[in-house]
Order: structure tokens, then C-alpha cells, then sequence
């Protein structure tokens, strides 16, 4: 398993004339996430398996061409909280071209230690940024790197500690088997067929019977109507859920029930035939798209024929299943 670094890092600096060009700095912070494979490039390192360790190195170096740099602040306020402020002393002199390492090690034992984190920076969303602060006279830089939390009962794991011989680590529920996305069955007639064949899918806005409805559903825009007009943000939202939920439905169907992909359909279905409101859509949307991408490099069971794509024609015959106006 190959072990990455991902840095994610903007360095401003701030200042006029005069004592600002005598001291100049850059910074640098990366994280590694102890065990996780590498990131895909441009992607904040992912947290999925518990407990983890995060490992950040940070490096300041002295830029000035001809004098020495002095910082008169080094700090780090996510990480103030678990000891480690302020990763170098203040205050802190290098040499021309002269630079500074510092690691710290942060230890999350559970997913909601992760989310936690996440939601201490004010964003809702699944991801914190901790950020190196250095400034000396009349001068500034900053330095971030980010980490990505999974989603509880979505793709987060427990396993055992290295030294713990006692611990029985449980099996992987995120990906038993199988699964196909969007993309496979709206290419994939026969086996878009072979889902329906086993009964219709009631999803709210629309109730698919036939294989042109499901097409429709998975080759039209979310953000028109099948007459043209603009869906509304919410009409939008629910009617990418309903895709995710009928590819989960054949996911389910065609390649074996997975429990938390059925937990999750489950609510997002309850959430596509109730009128209580729009709260979750985006939310569910991303689990189930997570579930369904889940199994796409396992081989689909023995003796299931999925038939050939068939681009062209499945465009053709698609045919939009919602009603316009309908939330």
C-alpha cells in the first residue's frame, strides 16, 4: 500500500518598506494519515479506517537573501487543543537559507472524533484545515494542509490497534461485493432490464416501470424538466437522489443487499415519498453515490450478463419520468 503526502499550503505575506525586507519566511505543512493509501492528486488525504494517526511535519524556512529572519509568532490553533500551539518556539532566528522541521503526531480513535475536528472550523462539511501562522516584524505567512473525514455508516472502518492481541477486527460492510453506478446502467440495457424486471420503483417524484422511464431518469438533466423548464434548487436535489436511489435499488437487486446501502436507501427512499421538507437531499445523494461506486472494481456475479453498452440507443429511447412541478 503505497503511504502519501498531501499538502495543501498558501503562503500571503504582508508588509511595506523599510524593517519588513529584513526578515522574510516561507512555511510548509503536510499530513500524512498513518496506513491510508494515497490520495488521487489535488485531493485532501481521506480518514477512513480508526483509530488513526495523523502525522503533520511542518518546515519554515528563511528566505531573505542576505540577512537573518526572525519570527516572533508561530502558531497552530487547531492543534492548540492537543498540546502542540505552537510547533516552534518563538522567538524563533534563521540564518540565510537556513530552514526548521517540526512533527506532531494526532491520534482519532473514532469517526466522531474525526467529524468533531471537521466541525470545529464553523463549514459544514466533512473536512478540517490546520494552519501554521508565522509573523515577524510588519510581515505575515500562512501555511494549511487539509484532511477529508469519512461518513459514519458510509465508508468509515474499525480496526484493531497493532497491540492489541485480543481485538477481533470485524468484517468490511462498505464493499461485500459488487456494485455498478450511474454510468454502467444508463449504457446498459439488459441489465437495466433485468433490475425492473424484478418489480417497479416508487421514488417519489416519479414511479419507474419501464426501461425507458429508467433511462430517463438516468440520462436527463437534473436541472430541466422534461419539457425544458428550470427545476427548482430542491426539484434539482430530489431528482439526483432518485437517480442514485434506483441505481442502489438494482445495486441491491441485481448484486446482493449490502446493510448499510440498505440502511441508506432505506431513508432516502422515506425521504423521496414524504412531504416534510428537503432537509438530508444533498447528504443522502452522497452516500448513496459512495455505496454504488463502492464495488466497481469487483467483477460482477457469476453468470449475470449484463449485455453491451449501448450509448446511442439507450439515449434515444430515454424518457424523462418526473412531473414537471411535482416536489
Amino acid at each position: 500500500m503505497q503511504r502519501g503526502w498531501k499538502a495543501a499550503a498558501m503562503a500571503v505575506v504582508l508588509g511595506g518598506a523599510g524593517g519588513a525586507s529584513a526578515h522574510e519566511f516561507t512555511c510548509d505543512k503536510r499530513v500524512q494519515v498513518k496506513g491510508e493509501a494515497e490520495s488521487p492528486q489535488g485531493e485532501a488525504p481521506r480518514v477512513t479506517k480508526f483509530p488513526a494517526t495523523l502525522r503533520f511535519q511542518y518546515r519554515l524556512r528563511n528566505v531573505h537573501p542576505k540577512g537573518e529572519s526572525v519570527a516572533n509568532l508561530v502558531e497552530d490553533p487547531l492543534l492548540a487543543r492537543y498540546g502542540f500551539g505552537s510547533p516552534f518556539p518563538t522567538p524563533l532566528a534563521l540564518g540565510v537559507g537556513q530552514s526548521r522541521d517540526a512533527t506532531f503526531e494526532l491520534k482519532l480513535d473514532s469517526p466522531a472524533a474525526c467529524q468533531a475536528l471537521a466541525a470545529s472550523d464553523g463549514r459544514m462539511d466533512d473536512s478540517f484545515d490546520s494552519t501554521m501562522r508565522v509573523k515577524w516584524d510588519l510581515g505575515e505567512t500562512q501555511c494549511s494542509a487539509r484532511v477529508t473525514c469519512c461518513e459514519p455508516f458510509v465508508d468509515c472502518e474499525m480496526t484493531c490497534p497493532p497491540d492489541d492481541p485480543y481485538c477481533v477486527e470485524p468484517p468490511n460492510p462498505v464493499a461485500p461485493g459488487a456494485s455498478r453506478n450511474a454510468g454502467f446502467f444508463k449504457v446498459h440495457e439488459q441489465a437495466l432490464q433485468q433490475c425492473l424486471g424484478l418489480g417497479g420503483v416508487d421514488l417519489g417524484a416519479a414511479r419507474v416501470e419501464s426501461l425507458e422511464q429508467a433511462l430517463g431518469l438516468l440520462w436527463a438533466s437534473p436541472g430541466l424538466d422534461r419539457n425544458g423548464g428550470v427545476r427548482s434548487e430542491a426539484e434539482a436535489q430530489r431528482f439526483e437522489l432518485a437517480r442514485e436511489a434506483l441505481v442502489s435499488t438494482c445495486n441491491e437487486r441485481l448484486f446482493g443487499a449490502n446493510v448499510k446501502r440498505g440502511r441508506a436507501l432505506d431513508e432516502a427512499l422515506r425521504t423521496l415519498r414524504g412531504s416534510s421538507g428537503d432537509e438530508g437531499l444533498e447528504r443522502l445523494t452522497r452516500e448513496l453515490g459512495r455505496h454504488n461506486d463502492a464495488g466497481l472494481r469487483e467483477p460482477l456475479p457469476g453468470g449475470f450478463d449484463a449485455g453491451r453498452a449501448t450509448p446511442a440507443h439507450a439515449a434515444g429511447i430515454a424518457v424523462d419520468p418526473t412531473e414537471p412541478g411535482r416536489p
